[in-house]
């Protein structure tokens, strides 16, 4: 994605024995359209620029050019990456942890939730999903199916119940019988539904979640700095991308650089088993290199 861009500046430091900011400016400008065209969102880009070109101000170019190129746009980008958060750290002094999970219809948010109630059961937390989603009887269907497959407990409230409702009783019930860790799962939205932001932001005011995550979609290209946009007036903590088996690392780059949350996990596959840490390094690389 950045080989062209890197092999100019190289050849610019060599030609002129050091770098300068306007020279660097001016051959992302010539670059901007190419990268732009090959999935680096605009913001993106603007910040990327300005920090390899503040990097590179006055370096000289002692020893291998091209590496010094790669490693101030490698620190760039990673400097904006926010680090990635461990499964392992989904513990707090209040039992059970909370967790709320939200994301457009589609984008893999119930396989998800079973994937890391998964996880940590295997681990030996005693996890329980809840189903808050009352409205779709296809969507508490697909969890409830996902969840007696892996083995994972679940609580459902009655069809068209208030999911509030259902979210204070599931931690009733989930404190009561010592559970460890409470994975809620909410209603897909759309783009133009109003109704459910408002659902959704009372649901957090009730339950007031350890941890709220987002679910995306790995393989949405740019759209999926839309998706982070779209739960702004929710709020929430963390991203999972998904379908990174088929979408690349590069998509779960960009969206915890867009919106400045960490990566709880990636996707890679539709096994229960197909789980992942988010490595920003190698997506780095990974952009450097093609």
């Amino acid at each position: 994605m950045l080989s062209s861009l890197i092999d100019k500046l190289s050849s610019l430091g060599i030609a002129k024995k050091k770098w300068s900011r306007r020279d660097v400016l001016n051959i992302f400008s010539e670059f901007e359209i190419e990268l732009l065209s090959r999935g680096i969102p605009p913001p993106l880009f603007e910040r990327i620029r300005d920090r390899v070109s503040s990097k590179l101000e006055g370096v000289e170019t002692k020893g291998d050019p091209r590496r010094i190129v790669e490693d101030a746009i490698k620190e760039a980008i990673l400097e904006m990456t926010p680090k990635p958060i461990k499964i392992e750290e989904l513990r707090g002094e209040r039992k059970p942890f909370r967790v709320v999970f939200f994301g457009f219809n589609g984008v893999g948010k119930s396989l998800s939730i079973v994937k890391l109630a998964k996880y940590l059961q295997e681990r030996g937390s005693r996890v329980l999903v809840v189903s808050a989603d009352t409205y779709r009887a296809a969507a508490g269907e697909q969890l409830e199916g996902y969840c007696r497959a892996a083995g994972i407990s679940i609580f459902k409230g009655r069809r068209g119940s208030d999911p509030s409702a259902v979210c204070f009783d599931a931690i009733s019930m989930a404190s009561a019988r010592g559970y460890s860790h409470l994975l809620i799962d909410t209603a897909g939205r759309n783009y133009l539904n109003r109704n459910l932001i408002d659902e959704l932001r009372k649901i957090v005011r009730v339950v007031e979640p350890d941890l709220r995550v987002l679910v995306l979609d790995g393989v949405a290209g740019n759209d999926v700095l839309s998706q982070c946009d779209s739960f702004n007036e929710v709020g929430y903590d963390a991203i999972i991308v998904t379908k990174v088996d088929a979408g690349g690392p590069i998509v779960p780059l960009f969206a915890s650089i867009h919106s400045g949350k960490p990566v709880l996990f990636v996707g890679t596959g539709q096994r229960f088993s197909d789980i992942a840490a988010f490595d920003p390094s190698a997506a780095v690389e990974l952009i450097l290199g093609s």
